[in-house]
């Protein structure tokens, strides 16, 4: 009857720690799934602000070019 409840005891004690390993596991997935997704929006942003400045920097000197060669805005 002793033995049982050990066995039972330790049972249970394993169950929890099994759980609780699987739940971490699951938080730490977690975490690296939100760090990999906001570097890659953060990996995003980078381009496209450089694509952008890139874009506003022709058209800026688009504009300054036709303002200068033909005295008039494009």
């Amino acid at each position: 009857m002793v033995q049982k409840r050990k066995d039972q005891l330790f049972s249970d004690i394993e169950g929890v720690v099994e759980d609780s390993i699987s739940s971490s596991r699951k938080i730490q997935s977690l975490a690296l799934l939100q760090v990999e997704c906001y570097l890659m929006l953060y990996s995003m942003v980078v381009y496209l602000s450089r694509n952008l400045n890139l874009v506003l920097l022709k058209q800026g000197f688009v504009a300054t070019l036709c303002t200068s060669l033909f005295n008039h805005d494009c």
